[in-house]
């Protein structure tokens, strides 16, 4: 009735719904704090995680007015955690894939971890 064997069919089955659940585990939520420093452009965040006084000369020029690369979140948020770096991290907020510096996360677990 089948072409193949079932025998044969199975584990390859069984091995695709294995991946399958494995990926569709969920990320971890994080919270990150009101008036935090975010930048759209991984190069932009990495850039300034490297260097804390062009990070803090950044942060005064966007609280005055956000630029193409950064601005300030004005609300706490709950967001996605994407990716830890050092220094900063990359998150899911409204669909969006922007990053934050590591002393803007609420939760202190992954703060100490990630610099």
């Amino acid at each position: 009735m089948f072409k193949y064997p079932v025998s044969t069919i199975l584990p390859g089955l069984f091995g695709l719904l294995f991946s399958v659940t494995l990926n569709a585990q969920t990320s971890p939520v994080v919270s990150i704090s009101a008036k935090s420093h975010v930048c759209n452009t991984e190069a932009e965040a990495a850039r300034l995680a490297d260097n804390q006084q062009l990070r803090d000369m950044a942060r005064a020029l966007v609280e005055f007015k956000p630029t193409k690369f950064c601005f300030i979140l004005p609300d706490a948020v709950t967001v996605t955690l994407l990716d830890k770096k050092p220094g900063y991290v990359k998150f899911d907020y409204n669909s969006q894939v922007l990053y934050t510096f590591t002393q803007y996360l609420l939760d202190t677990g992954l703060t100490a971890s990630a610099d």
